[in-house]
């Protein structure tokens, strides 16, 4: 059988992603991410964003956070964290690290109890105060 190996490239539009998520704590979605990159490269494809977006996220050099019936949002942010999404503007927002101490001890009893647990991931979702403002 013949080995096939991939050369995976840091393409120049791999680089602009990349530079788009630096320092971005938006929560950006896809069409977010390419709506800024059109306005640097207006060659850049949407499948190529698309493409790079995903591969970062798969190596771990950003985070995808996937929500339910909505877009999927990407973070810059790596520690662990937990985010809120308001179901009227898409946004996502971090959840305030007070809140954390409560997800993890709720993590450590389950260990406790013989669940092998290898990780979470926590959305609230609801009206963020921006949206409220307009009920």
């Amino acid at each position: 059988m013949t080995e096939v190996k991939v050369q995976i490239r840091n393409t120049a539009q791999r680089a602009l992603v990349l530079k788009l998520m630096e320092n971005n704590f938006d929560h950006p979605t896809a069409d977010d991410i390419y709506d800024k990159a059109r306005k640097i490269d207006p060659h850049i494809s949407r499948g190529t964003v698309y493409r790079n977006l995903n591969f970062l996220a798969q190596s771990g050099a950003i985070a995808k956070i996937m929500v339910p019936n909505g877009a999927d949002h990407f973070d810059s942010t790596l520690e662990r964290h937990y985010h809120f999404h308001c179901d009227r503007c898409d946004k996502l927002f971090d959840v305030p690290k007070s809140c954390s101490p409560e997800i993890d001890s709720a993590t450590s009893e389950m260990k406790e109890e013989g669940f092998f647990v290898e990780g979470h991931n926590l959305t609230f979702n609801g009206i963020c105060p921006e949206c409220a403002k307009s009920r």
